[in-house]
């Protein structure tokens, strides 16, 4: 397997995750990156990892369910290939890993918190975003390891309602943009249908 670093992105149930596993050689060493991890009880969401897991059952990968620290993670390990899935989930968990701690040192319900983040909090909590993703590409690069990753395309719908949703929309479109620039390949995937960008 060459060493490449991979975006696969498309809409909800666009088929993306299904097209991100196919495109790994059944036989290679790959560690499933799941960064949708629950810290709370969620039917849905647990409906949806269950789903993923069935179609990874026959493959004999590495599961790693991380959101925090994957740089490091990529960095100290060794395999032929890493499949991320997905970017968006990895942007939102540190995103509310962060507003979390700023709600609770000001004392504010968290949904407050994030109405009254001035723009110099915003890009504060981007840039830690946008250095762990840094962390990533680098550590691949170091490493000569593979990656695909599969990321959500937010941005082809009405401008969001809320400033906490705007804020996000936001920073998923910036982080997108930086994983196309850096990756080798590049694909949207419409409905099941893939179409290489790059």
């Amino acid at each position: 397997m060459t060493n490449s670093l991979t975006l696969v992105t498309g809409g909800a149930k666009s088929g993306k995750s299904v097209f991100a596993e196919q495109s790994l050689q059944d036989d290679a060493r790959v560690c499933y990156i799941a960064t949708g991890v629950m810290t709370q009880p969620d039917p849905e969401m647990q409906l949806r990892i269950k789903t993923h897991q069935k179609r990874r059952e026959a493959k004999n990968w590495v599961t790693e369910e991380r959101f925090k620290q994957v740089g490091e993670f990529v960095a100290s390990s060794q395999y032929d290939a890493y499949l991320l899935d997905d970017a968006t989930m990895l942007n939102t968990n540190l995103f509310y890993d962060w507003a979390i701690e700023f709600a609770s040192s000001r004392h504010l319900e968290l949904d407050d918190a994030i109405d009254q983040m001035t723009s110099d909090e915003i890009a504060m909590v981007s840039h830690l975003i946008f250095e762990a993703w840094e962390s990533i590409i680098s550590a691949l690069q170091k490493t000569s390891q593979s990656m695909v990753i599969v990321t959500n395309e937010t941005g082809l719908g009405i401008v969001p309602a809320t400033k906490q949703t705007r804020i996000l929309r936001d920073i998923y479109g910036q982080v997108n943009q930086r994983l196309a620039q850096a990756a080798d390949h590049v694909y949207f995937v419409v409905s099941g249908l893939p179409q290489q960008l790059k």
